[in-house]
């Protein structure tokens, strides 16, 4: 069987797979033919709430809190203000808010779609969790938290989220409301929001912090999201619009039918291919393709991940490169929360599972140093495949969820 992986910006890993050895694959799913009509319809027909032009009227402070993580966000933005500013809305009354970046490079200006005339009166903030001008108090939650968000939300007249629905390791699932908190909030909420990775759960399974930011969404009083399905390397499969309940909801079901893979045995080798999409192309990807390996392969089998992963380690990944063995850095890590916990923490539990191969543009050197196998080509990869009893290939493994049914 012929086997398709993309993975960096637009690299493509092709190799023949018998088919006794292919226990599973996730391929991406296709992207929408239409997005531009699929927006339309997303706006006219929203779920579970009046369509947007009705939502606003003439003078309205208008937010728009952007996750960063959104393919297509340009294009998105461009469809709302063309209806706020049909309902009245001016463009100076509109900005478009976003947390910083998670140390992945510069963050590319929402407004490149916009006219230019509009695009110079729409303001464009990078929200500062450390500057505590930039921050008001909201509420406070049931649990006794006092909760600070940016001042442009707690004064704005309406806002809309607009993101990306995804599986995520903290909340189980991202998307809606989760581009608030702790993005858009203050230093205090992102210490935290760190450490609250629950790898045992599952994405259905409950978990406290995703119920913590549906309350701050509540406080906020904002009730209604856009959100895209991602189909891969920047695409979209579709766009949700409406309730903010009502999108995730159905957010959720469109993820379980093309994002997710369950299998009843692990594999002796899983090849997950990272592609590059608006998330960037770091280490944050790395760790979710890794975890969803670890997730299917054997006890002591071989995980290879194929990237154009060229950024440095950061903080947490340094503490795995200074131990012995990966584990040693597991409390250290936890202990020191540094900024990637959750993807130092994800490749240290793999690495004490199985074998760890890494295609990269990361000097060999340092792939060493952190316990893994590096990769010199594609070759390398077809002699793993080659030996393996049983593959499993994941396509778009930054944006999966893999398991072994119970």
């Amino acid at each position: 069987m012929s086997i398709s992986l993309h993975y960096g910006q637009r690299r493509v890993y092709e190799c023949d797979c018998d088919p006794s050895q292919l226990q599973a694959q996730l391929a991406l799913p296709h992207p929408t033919a239409d997005f531009d009509a699929d927006l339309k319809t997303a706006f006219e027909q929203p779920l579970d709430f009046p369509p947007l032009s009705q939502c606003v009227v003439p003078g309205d402070k208008v937010v728009l809190a952007v996750d960063h993580h959104t393919p297509r966000a340009a294009d998105i933005v461009d469809g709302v203000c063309e209806i706020l500013i049909a309902s009245g809305i001016e463009p100076g009354d509109v900005t478009i808010l976003q947390p910083a970046s998670s140390g992945n490079g510069l963050l590319i200006d929402p407004r490149s779609r916009l006219a230019d005339t509009i695009q110079a009166q729409v303001e464009w903030e990078i929200h500062d969790p450390a500057d505590e001008n930039q921050n008001a108090y909201v509420a406070t939650t049931a649990g006794g938290q006092r909760i600070y968000l940016s001042r442009n939300l707690v004064e704005a007249d309406f806002v809309l989220s607009i993101g990306q629905i995804t599986f995520d390791p903290v909340m189980g699932y991202r998307g809606t409301n989760s581009v608030f908190y702790p993005g858009l909030s203050s230093a205090d909420a992102f210490g935290r929001a760190q450490g609250q990775g629950h790898s045992e759960l599952g994405p259905d399974e409950e978990r406290p912090f995703r119920q913590l930011v549906d309350e701050v969404a509540w406080l906020l009083g904002t009730q209604v999201s856009v959100q895209v399905i991602a189909a891969g390397r920047g695409e979209v499969l579709t766009v949700l619009s409406g309730a903010n309940e009502s999108v995730l909801r159905r957010g959720i079901s469109l993820l379980g039918d093309h994002w997710r893979l369950q299998v009843d045995e692990r594999a002796e080798v899983v090849v997950a291919a990272v592609s590059a999409d608006a998330g960037g192309h770091s280490w944050d990807q790395i760790g979710t393709a890794v975890a969803n390996a670890r997730r299917l392969v054997t006890r002591g089998g071989r995980i290879v991940i194929l990237s154009e992963l060229s950024a440095e380690p950061g903080d947490g990944m340094q503490l795995i490169r200074g131990s012995d063995e990966p584990r040693d850095a597991i409390q250290p890590l936890c202990d020191l929360s540094p900024p990637d916990l959750i993807p130092a923490l994800q490749l240290a539990d793999a690495l004490g599972w199985a074998e760890v191969h890494l295609l990269s543009n990361v000097r060999d050197s340092i792939v060493l140093e952190l316990h893994m196998q590096p990769l010199a080509s594609e070759s390398a990869v077809d002699a793993i495949v080659a030996e393996a009893a049983s593959c499993i290939f994941l396509d778009g493994a930054q944006h999966a969820y893999g398991n072994v049914r119970s």
